[in-house]
């Protein structure tokens, strides 16, 4: 049976999923695994989540969550009542079902985000270095990969920016020529800027400057970005080189003022008009440098409107995602009930076959004249007739897997004594 304990963005804040994190990752699987229940595993984290995954037998469910919380709980170094508080727990169906819905992008903070596809590939390529995943969980990570891609192929729910710093970047892509080639001005380091600079970064812009009240921060995320950083107050020395700035500060007072940026563009360059996006709360930019003939200001409320849109179009497509998420969750328990029943198809047949091989020597010690043609004829007897008998009741074995069976595969062992 497979469970899974998630801790996630649901249930628990940022500073609560870094503490419920596992600090040695590959310390914590190898424990894990060494559990006389757990037969596979995996840990997934994210910045959003903590996620355990357990292919578990000889104790109950009850008994294996109770177990995993207390493994959770010590290796975190988190007090058990808070794991207790925190964690989903899934089994069976429940699990297969979160996971797909999770790889299509379904279960994020961000409806259709594509970096939690990554991550689970990269956790389960990981975990089967380690040896810690089997036949069961690679089936079940491999086709969760598939779906992820299937359904970021087939809809869009990944399409368009939901975000306010990501759909700054994106009106600076509409409106300039070439984005990655021109000039962009950071002014602020804080999360919003950090998250618009991670988005330049990935769109190809090579020329940033940074400015930041606190100049140690804005040199961190200028050498994160590979750009440089300047003091606050010589922004508006660069304004006139720049054809996009990003203004994601929170101070009580605009930092740009309207006779500073037309002072500073005067002298302007740049055939095209600055685009001064502002994304900051309160404003960051006085509202009269809109005014200005050579500044094309957007402000917060500009991009909200298209957040919103983006948004409620992912949703949208989430619907059609979910469809091919319950098509795929199909797919899979019929993959995995099959697969539970060939340990016991690969065990009949073995005894099966070792019973033949004896009573072939026995019969063939009897029969000593015998010739070599006349052998392979008694050998392949015996294996056809063997293989024929067993055909039905493999059939029945697997049909009876995936149908949830239980009672029949059990008896089946029993009857043959194939546990031993």
């Amino acid at each position: 049976m497979i469970v899974s304990l998630c801790a996630t963005h649901k249930r628990a804040s940022v500073p609560l999923l870094e503490a419920l994190t596992f600090k040695d990752w590959q310390k914590a699987m190898e424990r894990l695994h060494a559990m006389d229940f757990v037969e596979e595993c995996m840990i997934l984290q994210t910045c959003n989540r903590v996620e355990v995954y357990a292919v578990v037998s000889k104790v109950s469910i009850m008994d294996a969550v109770n177990q995993l919380i207390k493994f959770w709980s010590l290796h975190a170094e988190v007090s058990h009542d808070i794991v207790l508080r925190v964690v989903e727990v899934f089994h069976g169906r429940e699990t297969l079902e979160h996971l797909l819905l999770l790889a299509s992008g379904l279960e994020s903070l961000v409806v259709g985000e594509d970096q939690i596809l990554g991550q689970i590939r990269t956790s389960y390529v990981e975990s089967k270095k380690l040896g810690t995943v089997g036949p069961f969980l690679e089936k079940v990570f491999m086709k969760a990969v598939n779906v992820g891609r299937r359904v970021r192929a087939e809809t869009g729910v990944n399409e368009g920016s939901v975000s306010i710093s990501s759909v700054a970047v994106d009106l600076g892509e509409k409106s300039l020529d070439d984005l990655s080639s021109s000039v962009v001005g950071l002014v602020g380091a804080g999360e919003a800027g950090t998250l618009a600079g991670e988005e330049l970064r990935r769109r190809g812009v090579k020329t940033v400057w940074v400015a930041n009240r606190t100049f140690e921060r804005g040199v961190r995320l200028a050498e994160k970005l590979g750009g440089r950083a300047i003091r606050l107050g010589e922004a508006y020395n660069h304004l006139s080189e720049t054809d996009l700035v990003i203004v994601a500060t929170s101070t009580p007072k605009p930092i740009l003022t309207c006779d500073e940026v037309e002072r500073a563009l005067c002298n302007r360059r740049r055939a095209s008009r600055l685009l001064i996006v502002d994304i900051s709360q309160p404003r960051g930019v006085e509202e009269a440098v809109g005014t200005l003939s050579c500044v094309d200001l957007r402000n917060i409320d500009d991009l909200r409107a298209v957040v919103e849109e983006n948004v409620n179009r992912r949703l949208l497509e989430a619907a059609k995602a979910r469809e091919i998420v319950s098509e795929e969750l199909g797919h899979l328990e019929a993959l995995l009930k099959k697969l539970v029943a060939e340990p016991l198809v690969s065990s009949l047949c073995r005894r099966a076959d070792g019973i033949r091989r004896r009573e072939l020597l026995k019969a063939l010690k009897m029969m000593k004249a015998l010739d070599d043609k006349q052998r392979v004829v008694v050998e392949d007897l015996s294996r056809v007739l063997v293989e024929r008998i067993l055909q039905l009741p493999i059939e029945k074995l697997r049909l009876a897997a995936l149908n949830g069976d239980e009672s029949l595969l059990s008896a089946v062992e029993k009857l043959f004594n194939l546990n031993e």
